[in-house]
């Protein structure tokens, strides 16, 4: 009998085993399904700014991974990057003078007439060969010269200020902001020069603003990077979103707030489609919220592309944006710039995938850009 129980229960585990590898199986087969064969990426390195700001009189987005880099908003494939850093020395290191030169850009803002960049010199560290951020410059783009060029405004070094560049990045140009947070105040960037007389103390700004909305005729500042609104093209929004770490909070009015859908790990960043709110994480890649009617769902859901094949844990999405917000998650074209933390081995990544990606409808499906 206690053979016979024995064998039982060998053939119970096996059993269960055999189920829970099948699973594992249906798991991969699933991950290996939604993959695509990967293109090599055009923007590298860590973008921390998705910005749109009209050049010319074409609408264009911009991006930064040290340099700065713009294309086309219709452009709806895999094509059209231009460099765009006329007028700012590029860093690069002087190897004789043991040194870096040039300016490393790692963010972007935009209003209805000015775009702005910030960017930092890069000092070694003799004591323990590090190299660091140095002294901070703040650019606007001078349109009849066709250039960048540095605005008087000093903005600090990294052991001595603290700096936030943001806009609210409308679609309707007309109620595009630019702002920075310096030295626990924040100022509207208005021109080219950085007006210190007068701080922005309304609708939650402050000391830890990092993003701001602009939604019925004001604009709101939050504490967090990670905030956006239902804004679509000839339409004004009707819903602001923003994150509360891992929980996506919205609301009707910009006053009161509910909680929706939580992630594994905090947002980052939010980009918004007509049926689905797609969320930028810590540390857990893109995870997806749907939206009815601007109402986000109470738990995240699985994707109708391969976002989370192609871009899930580890990764952090720091920046994203929806070009055409009215349209659909599988009609849309939406970008994310995606990095990881370093350590000496993470399973699953490649810093390959340290750039910009996008999605296309007429691909449909996600890959480095």
């Amino acid at each position: 009998m206690r053979i016979r129980i024995t064998k039982l229960l060998l053939c119970a585990a096996l059993f269960a085993t055999a189920l829970a590898c099948a699973s594992c199986y249906q798991i991969v087969f699933a991950k290996i399904m939604g993959e695509v064969e990967l293109r090599d990426a055009t923007v590298k390195g860590r973008i921390n700014s998705i910005v749109r700001y009209t050049l010319g009189g074409t609408e264009c987005i911009f991006v930064q991974n040290g340099r700065i880099y713009y294309k086309q908003a219709d452009i709806n494939y895999n094509a059209g990057w231009t460099e765009f850093t006329n007028g700012i020395e590029k860093l690069s290191y002087n190897y004789y003078g043991d040194k870096f030169d040039g300016i490393y850009i790692y963010k972007l803002a935009a209003n209805t007439h000015y775009l702005y960049a910030i960017g930092t010199e890069i000092v070694s560290n003799k004591t323990d060969g590090k190299n660091i951020r140095g002294p901070r410059h703040l650019y606007y783009y001078d349109t009849p010269a066709a250039t960048w060029k540095k605005m008087a405004a000093d903005v600090g070094d990294s052991n001595s200020t603290t700096t936030t560049l943001f806009c609210t990045n409308t679609i309707d140009a007309a109620h595009r902001e630019a702002y920075i947070q310096l030295d626990g105040k924040v100022y509207k960037l208005d021109g080219t020069t950085l007006n210190t007389s007068v701080p922005v103390s309304t609708h939650g700004a402050g000391a830890s603003t990092k993003s701001a909305i602009y939604f019925s005729g004001n604009t709101y500042f939050f504490d967090t990077e990670a905030s956006a609104t239902n804004e679509r093209k000839g339409g004004a929004a009707t819903h602001v979103y923003r994150a509360s770490g891992s929980t996506l909070q919205y609301s009707s009015d910009a006053v009161s707030w509910s909680d929706a859908a939580s992630c594994r790990s905090t947002i980052l960043s939010i980009a918004v489609t007509s049926n689905a709110i797609i969320l930028g994480t810590y540390t857990s890649g893109l995870a997806k919220v749907t939206n009815s009617g601007g109402q986000p769902g109470s738990s995240t859901v699985g994707f109708s592309t391969n976002a989370e094949a192609a871009l899930d844990a580890p990764y952090e999405i720091p920046a994203m944006i929806c070009i055409d917000p009215e349209k659909s998650e599988i009609n849309a074209t939406l970008y994310a710039a995606a990095d990881f933390k370093r350590k000496d081995s993470i399973s699953g990544t490649s810093y390959d995938d340290i750039c910009l990606w996008a999605y296309y409808a007429s691909r449909g499906n996600w890959n480095r850009e």
